[in-house]
């Protein structure tokens, strides 16, 4: 008979996240995953599996949830452009809320160009935010907040683009004004 878990997987999961997210998954030993989540290394092998596959564990459900967040902040918005304009913010704000590197950017050069899993997880994950956007650019264009002459999916791409942007502007200079300034330029020349 199988036992019940002493523990919350998904709370167990966000704490892995966190040790990914602030030492990469190349610095962030088994030893350090245990520490932190507080299980041994056999609670986190029959849960979760290698260190691998926990580390897709997270980066899936933290670009889940960036993806969830940019859905939601369109929810109440007036019109197709304000929604691209709450999502622009809404990136600009994470960005200094998180206080740190996106942990998709990050995965990013870290192993996207050599890890296939990690790299069809971000593919997926930007796929889905550029089909969020291209979707509202459209709408917005039948409405005539956006030129015709734009091409959606170009566009949806310069703004995703943009994002990582905001995380390099940050990183370096930790200027919370500059990134919402950068996004305030996006905002308009998303608009002429």
């Amino acid at each position: 008979m199988a036992r019940n878990k002493a523990f919350e997987p998904g709370e167990k999961l966000e704490k892995a996240k966190n040790v990914f997210w602030q030492k990469g998954y190349q610095g962030t030993s088994m030893q350090d995953l245990v520490d932190t989540m507080g299980l041994n290394r056999g609670s986190i092998y029959d849960t979760y599996g290698d260190k691998h596959s926990l580390f897709l564990m997270c980066l899936k459900s933290y670009s889940d949830g960036m993806l969830n967040d940019y859905v939601q902040a369109t929810d109440l918005a007036k019109s197709p452009v304000k929604a691209i304009e709450k999502i622009v913010r809404r990136a600009a704000a994470r960005t200094i809320e998180e206080g740190k590197t996106c942990l998709g950017i990050k995965s990013a050069f870290e192993l996207a160009s050599e890890d296939e899993e990690v790299h069809s997880i971000l593919k997926e994950n930007t796929d889905s935010i550029v089909t969020v956007l291209k979707d509202l650019i459209k709408k917005a264009q039948k409405v005539d907040e956006i030129s015709t002459k734009r091409d959606p999916v170009m566009l949806a791409t310069f703004i995703v683009s943009n994002f990582t942007g905001f995380w390099q502007l940050f990183l370096v200079y930790g200027d919370a004004e500059m990134v919402k300034q950068q996004a305030d330029f996006l905002i308009r020349s998303i608009k002429k």
